[in-house]
């Protein structure tokens, strides 16, 4: 409750507002067997960050040559296909590690099942900012589960509720939270009054709860990791395919992922209609006949 009293929004709250990335901000990824989902991460994080840190759990799908072929992966690190086990916080550790070689200042953390909003970026710098002045270094993101259409997200009881600490500046004395699971991933030091991470406006989808098979397949994962639900007291793993008292919502036009389908996007904050009432006025204004008028792209004397 304590956090949601401490939210820092994303909008713009004026036109002189400063724009533009300020901060050198790289992404930190570790996947393993995730050659599905990690085509369309890399399409929708290169172009919203200054570089990605990837970390190879062992794949044996090929994830490991996507990411050695994506130019904006700035370094690969591996794990060995037969590592002994899956070490969530060692492996974050050395992430972090290599984003500060990097010369990263701030950090987003990011699955490859995972997708960040349209516009993410132009958000989160605004948060950054607006938080320098309250000394904050790590943010709480809210994590959207994508449910049944890729443009409907769940919202009722603890799926409207879910946040992760994942935006976080870049700290050499980074502390690290060592639960096996589930852990946070920015710096424990980031917590107000060492208690709690402040929230920001920024959305992440999340693709793997989509689909009825994907949900079940996951409930199952981590019912064999945890089978005790230790990492997750109270609450277990059955909520994962639990569909009583399902609520969905449509995800906002304008705070949508670029470029999946069935999201539709909208490239100005203003509605379609009245931009192409602009752009009529504006072409008048610029003295074109409209009844006979030419396309650039077409050859001159030629209808377009």
């Amino acid at each position: 409750m304590k956090s949601f009293l401490f939210q820092l929004r994303s909008g713009k709250w004026n036109f002189c507002e400063k724009t533009g990335n300020a901060v050198r901000l790289l992404a930190v990824t570790c996947v393993r067997d995730e050659a599905r989902f990690l085509p369309g991460m890399l399409r929708n994080v290169a172009p919203q960050v200054d570089g990605i840190i990837a970390l190879d759990d062992g794949s044996g799908d090929g994830s490991d040559r996507l990411l050695e072929e994506c130019p904006q992966v700035l370094e690969l690190l591996r794990n060995p296909p037969g590592r002994p086990a899956w070490d969530e916080p060692a492996n974050h550790r050395r992430l972090v590690e290599a984003a500060l070689r990097h010369g990263a200042e701030w950090i987003i953390a990011i699955d490859a099942d995972e997708r960040l909003e349209r516009d993410f970026r132009t958000r989160a710098e605004r948060v950054i900012r607006r938080g320098r002045w309250l000394g904050l270094r790590a943010f709480q993101v809210r994590v959207r589960e994508l449910w049944d259409a890729p443009d409907r997200y769940r919202a009722d009881g603890i799926w409207g509720l879910k946040w992760a600490p994942r935006l976080f500046r870049a700290l050499a004395d980074h502390s690290y939270d060592e639960h096996p699971q589930h852990g946070a991933k920015a710096p424990l030091q980031g917590k107000v009054l060492g208690a709690f991470f402040p929230l920001a406006g920024l959305f992440i989808y999340h693709l793997r709860m989509l689909d009825r098979e994907d949900r079940e397949n996951r409930r199952r994962r981590y019912e064999t990791i945890d089978p005790q639900a230790r990492c997750q007291p109270g609450l277990g793993y059955a909520y994962l395919t639990d569909e009583n008292g399902l609520r969905l919502r449509p995800v906002p036009r304008r705070r949508g992922i670029r470029g999946i389908a069935g999201i539709p996007l909208q490239e100005s904050w203003l509605p379609t209609w009245f931009m192409e009432i602009f752009r009529g006025i504006a072409s008048i204004a610029r003295g074109r006949d409209i009844k006979n008028c030419v396309s650039p792209l077409s050859t001159p004397g030629k209808s377009p």
